[in-house]
Formats: structure tokens, sequence, C-alpha cells
């Protein structure tokens, strides 16, 4: 599966105003102090502006049903990875501009720099993840990846769909872990009944995993998996699209 088809406008208007508020901001508490820290105001406003209508477009408007596709790596949807990025920029740059406005003393002026700063730092991961099209999950003969974290098969005991129709998410049921590890819907753009039918082939499956990666075990998969779901008159899952 490769990743998502980019939209560099999309991009740009949100990732980018935030970010330049936020430079600003950091030039005008390192070099100016709260004097001037007024004309960020504007871009303060227009940064939420920009978040709320990136929110409607990108988030509410999701597919009813995502694709299915014979591959190994899942991807979060662009959009809302961008959408992520820049809702993270622009909450800190509003707290930033906020800060500035209020001249509270050093106190908070600090707490709100140390909130700003993992507020970044999370959106620069995020960023990052998007421009090296870093995978949300992928599968490997050696187990499933799952964002920073690798399980191999042995530790993987099953997977659950659970939540409701409106809340679904996958869960991982680890060996020795209380809580399991979830995937849900805008974390891949990609069906979660697939990706469960899928980890869950591989579960009960092992003399398998040594062919996971190849095309042709990817189409194989992905046929098995349809036909049963058929045979079993059951709806959602693989459909039926063209194979890598």
């Amino acid at each position: 599966m490769t990743a998502p088809r980019r939209n560099p406008l999309n991009w740009l208007w949100v990732a980018v105003p935030p970010a330049v508020t936020l430079l600003a901001g950091g030039l005008l508490l390192a070099f100016g102090g709260p004097s001037g820290s007024s004309l960020l105001l504007p871009f303060m406003l227009a940064n939420v502006v920009v978040h709320g209508g990136n929110f409607a477009v990108n988030e509410l408007r999701r597919r009813e049903e995502a694709p299915a596709r014979p591959g190994w790596e899942f991807h979060r949807p662009f959009r809302e990875g961008c959408a992520r990025v820049g809702r993270l920029f622009a909450v800190a740059s509003v707290l930033l501009v906020w800060a500035l406005l209020i001249d509270a003393g050093p106190l908070v002026a600090a707490v709100a720099l140390a909130v700003v700063a993992a507020l970044v730092t999370s959106g620069a991961r995020g960023l990052m993840r998007l421009v090296r099209g870093t995978p949300t999950v992928r599968l490997s003969d050696a187990g499933v990846r799952v964002g920073a974290r690798s399980y191999t098969w042995d530790t993987i005991e099953r997977v659950e769909l659970n939540g409701d129709r409106w809340h679904p998410r996958v869960d991982l049921l680890l060996a020795g872990r209380s809580r399991p590890v979830t995937v849900r819907p805008e974390d891949v753009d990609g069906n979660l009944l697939f990706l469960l039918d899928l980890i869950g082939y591989y579960v009960a499956h092992p003399d398998r995993r040594t062919a996971i990666g190849s095309p042709a075990e990817a189409v194989r998969v992905h046929a098995q998996l349809l036909g049963a779901r058929l045979s079993a008159g059951l709806t959602g899952g693989p459909t039926p699209i063209p194979a890598l």
C-alpha cells in the first residue's frame, strides 16, 4: 500500500500560517518583549479561523468506507495528518501570543513557553512523519509496528474490533499487558475491518508470516479474506480493487 496522495496546497494553508506566527512571536519574546505583540493579534485570530476551516474540510468530511488494499503499510490520511500538525502549531501560536499580550510576569511566561515547546515538538514530529511518509501501522514477518512501537507476533494474543458505529477501533491484545494497543479510523487510510482480518489471519497462521512483504502474498491474502467474508454473507472489509 503506497502512501496517500499528497496535496501541497492543503499542506501550505494548514501548516504555514501558525508556523509564521510562532516564529514572529518567538522573535518578539526574545528581542522585543511584550511591546508590539499586539501586532500579532490579527495573525493569531487568522490561525483560529484557518484551523476551524481546516477542521471542517479535512476532519468532518471523512469517507464512510475507507479503502482496503493488499499491502503491508497503513498510513495516516494525509489531509488529517496536516490537520493535526496545523492544530498543534495554531494552539501553540495562540498560547504564545496570549502570554505576550497579558504580560503576567516571568513565571507565567515560563509555563507558557514550556507548553508551547511541548506542542511544537509534537507538531514537528508529526510534520516529519508526513514528510517521510512514515506508516502508522506496518506488518512484517517479525510482527506489527504501531506508531513508534513494534510488537512481535508471539506477543499478540488476539485482535478485536471494539467501540461503536461512530467510534470504532481495532485493539491488539498483548501478552503481559493489561491495556490493548489501539488503532482508530483517523490513524490509518484504510478499512479497519480489513486490518482486523489481516492481522488476525497472521496471528492464526504463523507459517505464512515469512511471505509478508511480497506482492504475490499480498494479492493472495487479500483475495482469501475477501472470499471468506463474501462466503459468510458479511459486508465491509476487503473490497475487490486492483492488485499491487
